[in-house]
């Protein structure tokens, strides 16, 4: 039992994904669009610290601005906060 117990803290434990340390610029931009302390807002911005760099994030942000495309993760992100509570 230990060990089945053991291997599932492993588990687990392997499964998180690190957060990437964002500029505070950067989390108070996207807190003009989506509020901190909104939960779906927390939730994408949580996600989107797991999901990418910075720099992907900036670059995503740029293609937006400049093309109108979005970010198939960005995209998955909303999608997956949407409704959140």
């Amino acid at each position: 039992m230990r060990a089945i117990l053991g291997t599932l803290f492993l588990l687990a434990a392997c499964s998180e994904r690190p957060v990437h340390e964002f500029p505070s610029e950067t989390r108070a931009r996207f807190a003009e669009a989506c509020p901190t302390g909104e939960p779906e807002c927390d939730c994408m911005w949580d996600e989107i610290t797991r999901e990418m760099t910075p720099e992907e994030f900036d670059a995503a942000m740029t293609r937006f601005d400049e093309k109108g495309l979005m970010d198939p993760r960005l995209t998955q992100t909303r999608h997956d906060c949407r409704g959140k509570k």
